[in-house]
């Protein structure tokens, strides 16, 4: 298992049967010593007190609770990046959007969806001019002042270097002296990309640009079939870690150091180059795929972090994705934090890791209720396209986190979505024998614009349609920004309460119905009354349940 060294060595049941008891015994002064911390990382089947314990102890050290590590941190990197210390993180891999000006529409698991969060195509915004404007005088401002000469005044590519820029700043700042980042790209921007690291890292510490080529269908006869990324590959000073792996050639006749093997052909092990064509991509029938968009192997990952790291050292990825660097990471023996804007990227993630059956669990951040306050998610969410930096609009931005939050899967479709915004998959009805799908329903109006009776009128219509189809589409939820009218509850109530079966929580009554605002989920702690979630709802092959139940 990952970074379990000689003297990590796990509690026995009788110790973690005798530290729960002294917990229980006195649960306000209980500690434990620095020797023991030493000697054991708390892990799977751990009292939870002690466990939370440990990550605090771990905080302290670190300077912040993301640096403990085997952490996914929901929201957007750049505000996070700044909460944690200067040169903090041993190795960065990112792959961010690639201003490719494309919409990806992705099954997770070949089934949950990443509309919003996934959009790759970038306009000068409010947002955009603000931040730029409030940019230091230095080299990235020069930069970015000769990009928008180059590309023009509040251009696409402009906007997306102004995002992209402010992010490698900070991402400079807390890595580590002796650390390296590693810039995934195509080449829809990687020569704006390029320009944009040398101003912020130097140009003496770029070391290489890997070029990563595969074989995948569709080709152009317009033009040579474009089948590479390219890594860029920089430093933070000139003492980093490298540690190149190699690679066994085989020759017709002798060479260089060349030996002969037991078949008299003549070989010899030699660094990789900065080609790499030996790594498959990840494609549909891959054993690995979680049907993300543009999923990268887990080979190419480990490579970069085997080269690049250190056993124990601390793997950022801040445009996690699915999780594969984390993944790539946490098998190596290095520690992970994973940050992502969508929700249901870090709940692809958790399950991931989860399901891997590393030592310790990834802990989550950023993906509970209690995780927002109201007046930032009211922001958020009544913030219009032009004023977001990103271009996603609030009710978007919204959708995706209350999806997240509920452990729900967005709809792909934006529009003609038979007023369905997020579909809840729950666990199995034992007397049906059937799993559980909850529509929901997500609006995110104005104060001024409540939400009405034709929203609840439409969404039980889509309840009484997938019924008919054949679905077990026992309850519906609606969420809004604010709270509904009281007459909208009334009505909801009136739909009656319905009993179903599941090995979790038993045979219990569940509302037809719910309305529910997200102020009252956040300023005073309600919840909607869920059926437990089916645990394959974000991973696993379950296309054809998504399918049916559109």
């Amino acid at each position: 298992m990952p970074r379990l060294k000689l003297n990590d060595v796990p509690l026995t049941p009788e110790e973690n049967a005798r530290i729960k008891a002294a917990i229980a015994d006195d649960p306000d002064t209980f500690e434990l010593d620095a020797d023991w911390f030493a000697r054991a990382r708390p892990a799977r089947g751990v009292a939870p007190e002690l466990v939370e314990q440990y990550r605090r102890y771990r905080a302290a050290q670190a300077g912040h609770e993301y640096l403990i590590g085997d952490a996914l941190v929901c929201g957007d990197n750049l505000y996070i990046l700044k909460e944690l210390p200067d040169e903090c993180v041993d190795l960065i891999y990112l792959d961010p959007p690639f201003n490719s000006n494309q919409f990806y529409v992705a099954a997770f698991g070949d089934k949950g969806v990443v509309p919003a969060q996934l959009r790759d195509a970038w306009r000068w915004t409010v947002g955009t001019e603000k931040a730029f404007q409030r940019l230091p005088h230095g080299r990235l401002l020069d930069c970015l002042r000769g990009i928008i000469l180059q590309t023009g005044e509040q251009s696409p590519m402009a906007a997306y270097c102004v995002f992209m820029g402010r992010r490698l700043a900070e991402m400079r700042r807390v890595l580590k002296p002796a650390g390296s980042i590693y810039l995934h790209c195509d080449p829809h921007a990687n020569a704006y990309l390029r320009i944009l690291m040398d101003a912020i890292f130097g140009e003496n510490q770029f070391q290489n640009e890997v070029v990563w080529s595969y074989r995948t269908g569709g080709v152009s006869k317009r033009h040579w079939p474009r089948k590479h990324d390219t890594l860029l590959f920089y430093t933070k000073s000139d003492k980093y870690r490298h540690n190149p792996p190699q690679e066994r050639l085989y020759y017709d006749k002798p060479f260089f150091n060349s030996q002969t093997d037991a078949d008299g052909n003549y070989i010899a092990d030699v660094y990789i180059r900065d080609v790499w064509d030996d790594i498959k991509p990840v494609i549909n029938v891959s054993k690995e795929r979680v049907g993300y968009p543009a999923q990268k192997p887990r080979a190419l990952l480990e490579r970069i972090i085997k080269a690049s790291s250190n056993y124990d050292d601390l793997v950022l990825d801040p445009f996690c994705g699915c999780g594969t660097a984390a993944d790539a990471a946490a098998s190596l023996g290095r520690k992970y934090l994973g940050i992502d804007i969508s929700g249901i990227a870090v709940r692809v993630m958790q399950q991931r890791l989860e399901s891997r059956g590393y030592a310790t669990p990834p802990v989550v951040y950023g993906l509970e209720w209690n995780d927002f306050d109201w007046a930032g998610f009211e922001r958020r969410a009544l913030m219009s396209r032009d004023d977001a930096e990103d271009s996603i609009p609030g009710w978007a931005w919204a959708e995706d986190k209350v999806a997240g939050l509920l452990n729900a899967v967005p709809n792909q479709r934006k529009q003609n979505d038979g007023g369905v915004d997020a579909r809840y998959f729950g666990a199995l009805d034992l007397d049906r024998n059937e799993g559980i799908i909850v529509p929901i329903q997500v609006k995110m109006h104005a104060s001024g614009r409540p939400v009405g009776r034709p929203d609840l009128d439409r969404l039980l219509g889509t309840q009484t349609a997938m019924r008919n189809r054949g679905l077990h589409a026992p309850m519906s939820l609606l969420v809004s920004l604010y709270p509904p009218p009281e007459s909208l509850r009334v009505f909801a109530a009136q739909q009656g309460r319905v009993t179903l079966n599941t090995r979790e929580a038993g045979r219990r009554e569940y509302p037809v119905m719910q309305a529910l605002s997200v102020q009252e989920m956040l300023q005073n702690d309600a919840r909607p009354t869920l059926p437990p979630v089916d645990p394959r709802s974000l991973v696993g092959n379950t296309q054809d349940r998504m399918v049916l139940a559109e």
